[in-house]
Order: structure tokens, then sequence, then C-alpha cells
């Protein structure tokens, strides 16, 4: 017997607005609940429909959850694709640039914690399926994207590998946004540092482009 598709497409305008409403209520129970409180009842509970609607729309809960990561990666790639666009940015310079871009990113890791958490988790168990593997090929893409606009101010750059300076350096600040924000481990060093959100806003951008060997009276000025 063939296997059932993992999800069946909607057709009419009342299957979309279906499907829309469980992906919304997925995504808030992911957030509150993380990825082993997100079952299938909840998840119709909150969308306002029956289990049994969910049961025909998704083979199972991965089919719902490839569904809510898909919808999120293809929000996260437009908004990368509009905050990295080379004409728009290059007035600004590489200090503002990367200020802006770190900020951006603890103010998403900050406002979608646990949402972004479970996407981590379920990409870590689903390692080798074919969805984990085109996300992370779609988001290596858009990291290329934004290394390359960085490379318009590859002169600025010191570091004797420019391209390799930038990608090291966002692989560490990825790290620390993990560990401290989406993992809550920020409390682990209160005895030693208030890691809150202004200080890591501040040294976070600093330490990267010091990193990167950047020489602007910008990098030593106080973010404004």
């Amino acid at each position: 017997m063939p296997r059932k598709p993992a999800q069946r497409p909607p057709v009419q305008e009342r299957s979309r607005e279906s499907l829309r409403r469980m992906l919304d209520a997925a995504e808030v129970v992911l957030a509150k609940h993380g990825l082993e409180g997100a079952i299938l009842p909840r998840i119709a509970a909150k969308a306002g429909i029956s289990a049994a609607n969910v049961y025909r729309r998704f083979r199972d809960k991965d089919a719902l959850m490839a569904a809510v990561f898909q919808r999120i990666r293809e929000r996260s790639s437009a908004a990368t694709a509009a905050q990295v666009d080379p004409e728009m940015v290059r007035p600004i310079g590489l200090v503002r640039f990367s200020r802006n871009i770190i900020e951006a990113m603890i103010q998403n890791y900050r406002g979608d914690a646990g949402l972004i958490r479970a996407s981590v988790q379920y990409s870590e168990r689903h390692w080798e399926t074919a969805f984990v593997r085109t996300t992370r090929a779609s988001e290596a893409q858009s990291f290329q994207t934004m290394v390359d606009t960085f490379m318009i101010w590859r002169d600025q750059i010191k570091h004797p590998d420019p391209e390799r300076a930038v990608r090291f350096g966002f692989v560490m600040i990825a790290v620390v946004l993990r560990e401290l924000i989406l993992f809550n481990r920020a409390r682990i060093f209160e005895d030693v540092l208030s890691l809150d959100d202004d200080i890591l806003k501040t040294e976070l951008p600093r330490m990267f482009l010091r990193y990167l060997g950047v020489e602007s009276d910008e990098v030593k000025a106080p973010r404004s």
C-alpha cells in the first residue's frame, strides 16, 4: 500500500485558511511548550479545529513540523535578503552594518527564543532528512550572501583572510547567542557579569570588528 503523502496541499481558499491557522497555532505551541510539547491535539485546540482535520492535512507530527519550519525559513530568507542588499547597505558603512546585523540577531533570538530553540532541536534530531538538508543548504546560501556583502568593505578588514574572519566571527556570535539566549545559560555567568541585551549589543559588535581588524573611531565609540 502506498504511503500517505506527508502533507495534502490546500486547494480551496477555506483549506488555505485552515492550513494557515494550523501553522500559526503550531508556532505558538512550539514557542510555549517546546518540541516535545507540540503534540497534534494541542495544536488543533489552539487552532480551533478538530485533531482529525490536522491528521487529514498532515501524515504525522514530523510532516507538520517540516511545514512549520519551512515557513519560518522562508520568512527568515526574505528578511535576510532585505537586510543585506548591497546597494541599500553600502552607504551606512562597515561598522554600522555590523552593528545592525548583530543587534538584529539578538532581537530575533530574544523575540523568538522558544521557536528557534525548537527548530534547532528538530534539526539536530533529523539531521539527514531531506527537509533538514534543504534547510541547511538554504541557510548556508543566505549566510554566503551576507558574507559577500561584507566583502564590499574588504579593504577595511585587516585580518589576513577577510572572508574567513567574517565567517568565524559570526559562528562565534551564533554560539554565544544560542547558549545565552536560546538555552538561557546567562545565569551561569551572573556572578561574573550581567549579560543583558544591552551588554551584548554593545560588546559583541566591538569584539567582532576588533577581530576583523577594523580601525575606526566608530568601533571605540559607545553604541548610540
